[in-house]
C-alpha cells in the first residue's frame, strides 16, 4: 500500500462480534435512558445529552474491557538465606511431629553437615571413612545423618546434640588439613 492511496482502497477492519454487540448495548441503553427521562419530564436537549453520555460512559467501559492487559508481572523476590521466614520454616521442620523432626528438618541437617564435611574432604556417604566420621560428629549423630539409614525421625535432643557436634568442627580441621590451627586472639588486660 502506498501513502497516497485513497480511503477507499485501504483494508477495511472489522470490530470483533463481541464489541460489535457491546457498542450495540451500550446505544440501546442510552436511548432508553435519554427516552425514560424525556418521558418523566427532562426537557428534549437534556434527555439527548442524558442519553449520548450514559452512551459514551458504557461504549468506553466495554472497550476498556476488551482492552489488553498491560501489567507488568512482578517477579518473585529472591530467597534470601537466612531470612526471618527460612529460620521458621526450620524451626518448625526441626520440632515437628510430637518432638521429632520432620523429613525436611532432617534433610536440612544433611546438606549443612555435607556442607561442613566437604570443607574437610569428607564424604558423608563415603563408607570407607566412617572412622574418621564417627570421630568427627559420633557414631549417633553419623547414623541420624545417613541417608537410608532406616532410623525413625530423630526426636529435638538428637537434633541439638547433632547441630551441637557440627558446631564444634574448626575450620581446617580434619584429614585435608595441613596447616596448624589459627590461634586464638585474647585481649590483654588493661591498666587504668
Amino acid at each position: 500500500m502506498t501513502p497516497s492511496a485513497s480511503v477507499s482502497e485501504r483494508p477495511h477492519r472489522r470490530l470483533p462480534a463481541r464489541m460489535l454487540r457491546r457498542l450495540i448495548l451500550s446505544a440501546v441503553l442510552g436511548v432508553a435512558l435519554g427516552a425514560t427521562a424525556w418521558y418523566l419530564g427532562m426537557d428534549a436537549g437534556h434527555a439527548v445529552g442524558l442519553g449520548a453520555a450514559a452512551f459514551a460512559f458504557t461504549a468506553c467501559l466495554s472497550a476498556l474491557g476488551e482492552a489488553a492487559d498491560v501489567a507488568w508481572a512482578v517477579p518473585a523476590p529472591e530467597p534470601r538465606l537466612g531470612a526471618r521466614r527460612d529460620l521458621g520454616q526450620l524451626g518448625w521442620a526441626l520440632g515437628a511431629r510430637g518432638g521429632r523432626a520432620s523429613p525436611e528438618g532432617v534433610r536440612r541437617l544433611r546438606s549443612v553437615a555435607e556442607r561442613a564435611l566437604s570443607l574437610r574432604g569428607l564424604d558423608l556417604e563415603d563408607r570407607s571413612a566412617d572412622v574418621q566420621l564417627e570421630g568427627l560428629l559420633g557414631a549417633e549423630t553419623l547414623r541420624i545423618l545417613r541417608r537410608d539409614s532406616g532410623v525413625a525421625p530423630p526426636r529435638t535432643a538428637a537434633i541439638t546434640a547433632a547441630l551441637t557436634r557440627l558446631e564444634a568442627l574448626q575450620p581446617g580441621e580434619g584429614p585435608s588439613s595441613s596447616s596448624p590451627p589459627a590461634p586464638t586472639h585474647q585481649e590483654e588486660p588493661r591498666d587504668r
